[in-house]
């Protein structure tokens, strides 16, 4: 195992604070966080036929330079780029929360080797680039503090852009103004419109790019969280104030036409895991042999990020680092607050709403991935698996294999 302390942004220092200052209590809350309860899963309905298919090759530690190869063959078992026609213009989206390097953000030996593979198959114009969190990043109509462009800079996402000659694009930069009012396909749990990136409509094709990361409101960070980065700031104020429904609602962005519609692929590098704490900052983990993954179905990519996640927790993280920094999830609705009181300065007389806490246990019943197999009408009948290569500890593949199946 390989620790790493990243540096801490005001939105980590809260969190760190937090639990610090209550550590005490920790064993009270814990027992009542693990008091049994039925799985909400359990009771969907199986959506027969509904079999996604996510492919993934092991990369030994410190290999990944020369494994470009195994990325284009992940890439053809995830999809027969049937979408893709010569000069289409295509978005990456990175994940960049913060100028914290990879696991905090996409990593950028992968996107490297993904604009790559794209130019070989005759992409037209490659636009990569996000909008930060707001704890590093806000931008309105009257004020700017920080900006994604020098925060993907340190990342050292920006030098693979510009080595790769493509166009880097930070969405604030775009102007306050340059955001359509859309709203999630069907029922969902948006009161007002959002406030998305006009950039959506500028291209035909969009991948994400996530990481494999621990959240400490979120509890995981990987594909369906990528969507925040598309939403103007007043946007991320309505989900940072839904409470019970903050995990729905992030879900939801993905599912506005403008996105669902041109979305084709996620490519995720798991060679690192950000196990505990997060999104920028945590205990870092460096598995013997890291896991990228790729699938053209979200909830596919979800699934896969949450069990390797929960692998790298339990059988990579100290015992100190998840007693510690893994509790600190449990005053995520007092991180919540203080993050809005420092970002949007609410009036005192502002009620914001309670964020419940949940124990992952099965990874089916997060709220953001329940939320997502309650739209579809039911969960998938199982995960179409397709692994490049084998790892010599076959306990690893089957841990994964139990966790997505649920």
């Amino acid at each position: 195992m390989n620790t790493k302390n990243q540096k801490l942004n005001r939105r980590t220092f809260l969190g760190v604070s937090a639990g610090l200052a209550s550590a005490a209590v920790l064993p009270k809350v814990g027992q009542a966080a693990t008091e049994a309860v039925e799985s909400p899963s359990a009771s969907l309905p199986v959506l027969r036929g509904y079999t996604p298919t996510v492919s993934s090759a092991w990369i030994p530690r410190s290999a990944h330079e020369q494994a470009l190869n195994l990325v284009r063959q992940i890439l053809d078992e995830a999809t027969d780029y049937a979408w893709l026609k010569q000069g289409d213009r295509i978005l990456v989206k990175l994940a960049m929360n913060s100028g914290n390097e990879f696991p905090a953000t996409t990593d950028p030996w992968l996107l490297k080797c993904l604009v790559t593979i794209l130019q070989e198959k005759g992409a037209g114009e490659i636009l990569v680039g996000d909008q930060s969190g707001v704890a590093d990043v806000h931008w309105t109509r009257d004020k700017q503090r920080g900006a994604s462009r020098n925060l993907c800079k340190s990342t050292g996402l920006l030098g693979v852009i510009e080595e790769c000659n493509v166009k880097p694009i930070f969405f604030e930069e775009e102007g306050y103004d340059a955001y359509i009012t859309t709203e999630p396909e069907g029922d969902h749990h948006w009161k007002k419109p959002l406030m998305v990136s006009s950039v959506v409509n500028q291209v035909d094709h969009i991948i994400f790019m996530p990481r494999v990361a621990s959240h400490l409101m979120g509890d995981l960070t990987s594909g369906f969280k990528l969507g925040v980065g598309f939403l103007r700031d007043d946007s991320r104020r309505e989900f940072h104030s839904g409470g019970k429904d903050f995990y729905a609602m992030y879900e939801e962005i993905n599912e506005i036409p403008e996105i669902r519609s041109k979305l084709r692929l996620s490519l995720t590098s798991g060679r690192k895991v950000l196990s505990v704490l997060g999104p920028d900052s945590g205990t870092v983990t460096e598995p013997e042999h890291g896991l990228i993954f790729a699938s053209e179905d979200l909830l596919a990519n979800e699934l896969m990020s949450y069990a390797w996640l929960q692998w790298n927790r339990e059988f990579e993280t100290s015992s100190l680092a998840k007693l510690t920094k893994g509790n600190v999830h449990r005053f995520r609705s007092f991180i919540n607050k203080k993050l809005i009181e420092k970002v949007w300065d609410p009036a005192d007389n502002e009620e914001i709403a309670e964020m419940p806490v949940f124990s992952a246990g099965n990874i089916h019943d997060h709220p953001a991935i329940l939320n997502h197999m309650r739209r579809k009408g039911g969960k998938p009948a199982g995960i179409n698996w397709k692994s490049i290569n084998e790892i010599a500890d076959s306990s690893i593949s089957t841990y994964l294999k139990q966790q997505m199946k649920g």
